[in-house]
């Protein structure tokens, strides 16, 4: 007989089980006591972890990472390394007010913190649902509205280009590589796609190649969407309703919120 040990499962039956280290609740009275506990502490709300993501995207060159010959590039004393953002400070910082504003939903009134989110009371269940749903509308209007037209695209092209100049600026004439005056949109797709199709790498690429350079950022921004839309797509809102071990509830006895509060405090 194969024995799967889940650590994130209780073993009713602990003595038939050979992992010792595993928690468990010892009787089945202590387990009708958690099992209880999680009733009356379902009833009075939920465990939220709130996720954001999708809308950071940036990138570094760091040319010490590079496998590139030493004589192809020129005196690297004090070199730094670069980190790009997709957007300017600006558009970040107005971007990022709509997660202080999902953010801010949480209060005394309807919620307290917990080390992994907040414990949501059931009354404002309703009330998280909606605004959720209106945040989400809320980050993919302004979205549309100042990055449409042609916009992102140009944030885009701008974003590979500090990278791609990057490396122009610390490239020595013996270096054979050639730079284009101005990356287009199109150019990059096209890059994209082959490198995808001959799965390549940035440690396979090679450093004599002429477009080394243009490569290797494509391959530094290509997990970054070249259209609005699908950059959209990538952000997301995860409100996770999060459970608890029944183990913690076995020996505690949650009748009000304050019961839940001191639960999470010694967790």
């Amino acid at each position: 007989m194969y024995e799967r040990d889940d650590p994130g499962q209780l073993p009713l039956f602990p003595e038939l089980s050979s992992g010792q280290s595993l928690p468990s609740l010892a009787t089945l009275p202590e387990f009708g006591i958690a099992l209880q506990n999680l009733i009356r502490m379902s009833d009075l709300g939920a465990f939220i972890e709130l996720n954001i993501q999708g809308l950071d995207k940036l990138y570094s060159v760091n040319l010490h990472d590079l496998e590139i010959p030493e004589d192809f590039l020129k005196d690297m004393k004090g070199y730094t390394p670069l980190s790009v953002k997709l957007f300017s400070k600006d558009a970040r910082n107005e971007i990022h007010k709509f997660t202080y504003d999902i953010k801010s939903f949480f209060n005394t009134k309807n919620s307290f913190k917990t080390s992994f989110g907040f414990f949501l009371f059931r009354t404002h269940f309703d009330a998280w649902k909606k605004t959720l749903t209106q945040r989400q509308y809320d980050i993919q209007s302004y979205l549309s509205e100042t990055l449409g037209k042609g916009k992102y695209g140009q944030n885009f092209v701008d974003f590979f280009r500090q990278g791609y100049e990057h490396l122009e600026a610390h490239a020595d004439i013996t270096a054979p590589w050639e730079f284009k005056k101005r990356p287009l949109l199109k150019d990059i797709e096209t890059t994209r796609k082959t490198l995808n199709e001959q799965q390549q790498t940035l440690f396979t690429l090679k450093p004599t190649d002429i477009d080394y350079p243009f490569k290797v950022i494509a391959l530094k921004t290509g997990r970054v969407p070249l259209v609005l839309h699908q950059f959209q797509s990538q952000v997301q809102i995860h409100s996770i309703f999060k459970t608890i071990h029944l183990e913690y509830l076995a020996d505690t006895e949650i009748d009000s919120l304050d019961d839940i509060r001191r639960l999470t405090e010694g967790l």
